[in-house]
């Protein structure tokens, strides 16, 4: 039984990395705008598409959706990582324009970038939160580093955004912001009784303010600063997130 389970994780790993750079390939050689959208969206599925095609072959679509989508507080499951991703870009956004002493303004998003922001909510954490997690989870001696793993990966997968340009942003802190948001995606996880419903919300408000408060160095004239403070800003809300956690804990008991 374990060796079917880490041949299922190698299929997913492989497929998770193959489909991208195929799709990258088939977008190069088609001229249809159309095609090319649509494979964008397929490149950017990967991780959902990799997880849809191994509990397919298990015949365990209803275990799957049964462990990772509960009706217990579902609307505090969708609102309260809307407000975190919403909070950090805000604080990010304050303290960027009192370093660069710019105004507080807001971008706009045009139509195609609002349905790949709106594609987020389904692309990726089928993949990463609900199948890749929890199977690290159980099978590691310390699960709290499940996480990092997840980050680890989930940062490695983006290279065919970086190869082909279509990500311009410092790969050192690309990478600790991958790790520090793998662990709130887990805190949202454990505070909403495994709901991927909350890693799905958080990552589609986090790919959707980002743009909207201009973090991201291609809606702000190449600026890496904004994406740097980002991290940093990550990294204290998710100290404070295990922070409340460990105080209702102890509260508990």
């Amino acid at each position: 039984m374990l060796g079917r389970q880490y041949k299922n994780l190698l299929l997913f790993l492989s497929i998770t990395f193959l489909i991208p750079i195929i799709s990258v390939y088939l977008q190069i050689l088609t001229k249809s705008s159309i095609i090319k959208f649509i494979l964008y969206g397929i490149e950017a599925a990967a991780p959902s598409i990799a997880t849809i095609i191994i509990i397919a072959k298990n015949k365990s679509f209803r275990s799957f959706f049964t462990g990772n989508f509960r009706t217990k507080r579902i609307l505090a499951a969708c609102i309260l990582p809307v407000i975190i991703a919403f909070t950090t870009m805000f604080l990010t956004k304050i303290i960027a324009c009192f370093f660069l002493k710019e105004q507080f303004t807001l971008c706009s998003i045009p139509s195609n970038q609002a349905i790949i922001i709106s594609w987020a909510f389904i692309a990726e954490e089928l993949g990463w939160r609900g199948y890749l997690q929890p199977f690290l989870c159980k099978q590691m001696k310390k699960p709290y580093l499940a996480p990092f793993v997840v980050g680890s990966i989930w940062c490695l997968w983006h290279y065919h955004y970086f190869l082909f340009g279509e990500m311009q942003v410092p790969l050192v802190w690309f990478f600790i912001g991958c790790i520090v948001e793998s662990y709130i995606y887990s805190w949202l996880l454990n505070w909403s009784d495994h709901n991927l419903l909350s890693s799905m919300m958080y990552h589609l408000a986090w790919n959707l303010f980002i743009h909207v408060f201009a973090i991201n160095p291609v809606d702000n004239r190449g600026n890496t600063l904004p994406y740097i403070v980002l991290g940093v800003v990550e990294i204290q809300i998710c100290f404070l997130l295990f922070f409340l956690r460990k105080v209702k804990t102890k509260e508990k008991n």
